[in-house]
């Protein structure tokens, strides 16, 4: 392991923050501000250089936007807690922040491309094109399970959340990642335990991460309700999916009824891939929301 390189970036980010709803929020920025925009959202216990593969693959100039979103990354920690309805409202600030007046695409992975889905049905208007990687709308809850999140929310909310486990080395959180991703090649796993963690005052080192993530949403998921939002959406839709596409395809009805709410929406799949297919093939990624993008 102490032979092997962390990634190194061929494309350089600039950072700067946002003053969002009393929390200040951390943006990346890769590419001429002048070239075409757009904006990508990272999912859940992530952050916004997720996305450092796929920018370097790009072939063509951009300009990507990638937010932390609040609580994660650099960005601040809100003390009363998240809601999905929050996330809506931060983007809806974050395209007012970098394309005042102006529809813009969004892209977004997993929870990232699902708030970009529903708020793209809210405020069709905002957004020119929409990309979602391996995001096919929010699961149906399930209401015999609402008493027992809710007392989970409680409980974490009076005696706190779980502490985020420190590590001593970030070779240690790389294996971490690659225990989850398999596919993920070591200098990437380094690249992002440099970028999604920060020190402690003791020396060790956590994810950066609020645990209060950990909590359940208090407001359960309704798919009738998702569906409503899909069905306002004016923008061309591109749905990339990785391998976990069968859990869809195993429900009635599976992927095509889903992409029936949708007007006009594109339909692929990167191979071989896991949840974060944009870790694992981010070349072929880049190449399939590019194509898409200069349609």
């Amino acid at each position: 392991m102490a032979d092997v390189a962390v990634y190194a970036p061929r494309k350089i980010a600039r950072s700067e923050f946002i003053e969002m709803r009393g929390l200040k929020c951390h943006v990346r920025r890769w590419g001429p501000c002048d070239a075409p925009p757009i904006v990508l959202l990272h999912g859940s216990r992530d952050c916004s250089a997720t996305f450092q593969f796929i920018v370097d693959e790009f072939s063509g100039d951009h300009h990507f936007i990638a937010p932390d979103w609040r609580g994660y990354g650099r960005s601040d920690w809100n003390p009363q807690g998240y809601w999905f309805q929050d996330y809506l409202a931060d983007l809806d600030l974050i395209l007012d922040a970098v394309s005042p007046g102006a529809a813009i695409p969004v892209a977004g992975h997993s929870l990232g491309g699902q708030v970009a889905g529903v708020y793209a049905g809210v405020r069709p208007q905002r957004v020119s094109k929409l990309i979602a990687l391996d995001a096919f709308g929010l699961a149906d809850s399930d209401p015999d399970e609402t008493p027992d999140n809710l007392g989970k929310w409680i409980k974490i909310w009076r005696e706190g959340p779980e502490p985020s486990r420190p590590y001593e080395t970030l070779g240690q959180m790389a294996e971490r990642l690659r225990q989850t991703n398999p596919r993920l090649t070591m200098d990437k796993a380094l690249f992002l335990a440099a970028e999604s963690s920060s020190l402690r005052a003791d020396g060790l080192i956590e994810w950066a991460f609020d645990p209060l993530h950990r909590a359940p949403f208090a407001v359960s998921h309704r798919k009738a309700e998702w569906a409503a939002c899909m069905q306002r959406i004016e923008a061309p839709t591109l749905w990339l999916a990785s391998d976990r596409i069968s859990r869809i395809d195993s429900e009635p009805g599976g992927l095509a009824a889903r992409a029936a709410l949708l007007k006009n929406v594109v339909c692929d799949k990167v191979p071989d891939t896991s949840h974060n297919l944009h870790h694992d093939r981010p070349a072929e990624v880049a190449r399939i929301m590019e194509s898409f993008l200069a349609r």
